[in-house]
């Protein structure tokens, strides 16, 4: 019999989207970073991501203000992903009945102040009793700004393939934690990543940006959906990739290759965009006129194949997969 295991997270959400319904409102369905909705004269962003005990985070790594926190910022990142502000947010609760009262409404702070700092608020959610662990769904509603938002797909043969800040430094961070290793930058940047919602929004008001996603299963299979979704190809330069001082230190003490956390590290919801080649100069001057974050150019869109490849050279997009990189458990074969 055929198990989720099997075809995989991608998978499964290809074979529901062939049966499950739409309706004329819907702007852009399943596969993007958010659902684009048309509500009278604008369009809402609406975004969920669950986060689950000992899937997403354990107890013992992260306080609770830490889980709250990356909760929000995994579904805030969404809406920066398409370019969008985040409104209003929906929150739902599944928890033993023995969990510390306290420790739900350190974990809510943290959620509340993840939202509160970029201009959204909770405005309800559910909650219901579990045998054991905790999850939570955040549900995050945004709109366009100026009814333009950027998407997976809308790549062009041509256009610079751009990054911001530092992927892989969660990842590393996620090592750390397991791994017992006092190294606070990597840990922070794993507990409590940043959201580019003020870079999103800049980056969608140009013209010559054609589309985005952010980085939240690994960079190459996150940049996969941008080339599958364009129907193009992605060459990366592997001399291009940035590599902060503190992950490079800690993959030769460690004996790790820094470019496995770059290229297949997830949850740094750092944003990755193509952008025409004759604008990209000017972009990204003005970007770095505007934010104090780095941009790296780390490859070209091209029409000579499909999918992902680093100088020329196919790769398997071995990012993070929920089903496919879940743990066997008993029965399983």
């Amino acid at each position: 019999m055929q198990t989720l295991r099997d075809i995989g997270e991608f998978g499964l959400i290809d074979r529901l989207e062939r049966f499950l319904p739409t309706s004329p409102l819907v702007i852009e369905g399943i596969g993007d970073d958010c659902a684009v909705l048309r509500f009278g004269d604008k369009q809402l962003l609406v975004s969920t991501d669950l986060f689950v005990e000992n899937v997403h985070f354990r107890r013992e790594w992260a306080a609770p203000a830490d889980i709250g926190w990356k909760a929000a910022a995994s579904s805030l990142s969404d809406i920066a992903a398409m370019g969008g502000a985040p409104l209003f947010c929906l929150t739902s609760l599944a928890c033993p009945a023995d969990t510390p009262t306290a420790f739900v409404e350190e974990m809510y702070q943290g959620l509340s102040s993840a939202m509160s700092r970029f201009s959204a608020v909770i405005v309800g959610g559910d909650t219901t009793c579990t045998e054991s662990g905790i999850a939570l769904d955040v549900i995050v509603i945004g709109e366009t700004v100026g009814n333009r938002c950027l998407r997976r797909h809308g790549a062009e043969a041509g256009d610079h393939v751009v990054v911001t800040g530092h992927c892989g430094m969660s990842a590393a961070g996620l090592h750390a934690l397991r791994h017992g290793h006092d190294v606070p930058e990597l840990v922070l940047a794993h507990l409590r990543p940043t959201p580019r919602i003020s870079e999103g929004q800049w980056l969608c008001r140009r013209t010559g940006v054609h589309a985005m996603i952010d980085v939240s299963d690994g960079l190459v299979q996150d940049l996969g959906h941008i080339a599958s979704f364009s129907y193009l190809g992605i060459n990366l330069m592997s001399e291009t990739f940035p590599v902060p001082a503190v992950l490079s230190r800690y993959a030769w003490e460690n004996q790790c290759k820094p470019d496995a956390f770059v290229l297949h590290g997830g949850e740094d919801y750092e944003l990755a965009f193509t952008v025409a080649a004759a604008e990209a100069n000017a972009v990204l001057d003005a970007f770095h006129h505007e934010f104090r974050v780095e941009t790296t150019t780390i490859g070209v869109v091209t029409d000579k194949w499909l999918g992902v490849r680093i100088d020329g050279e196919p790769i398997e997009a071995a990012g993070y997969d929920h089903f496919k990189n879940a743990p066997y458990t008993q029965g399983d074969e």
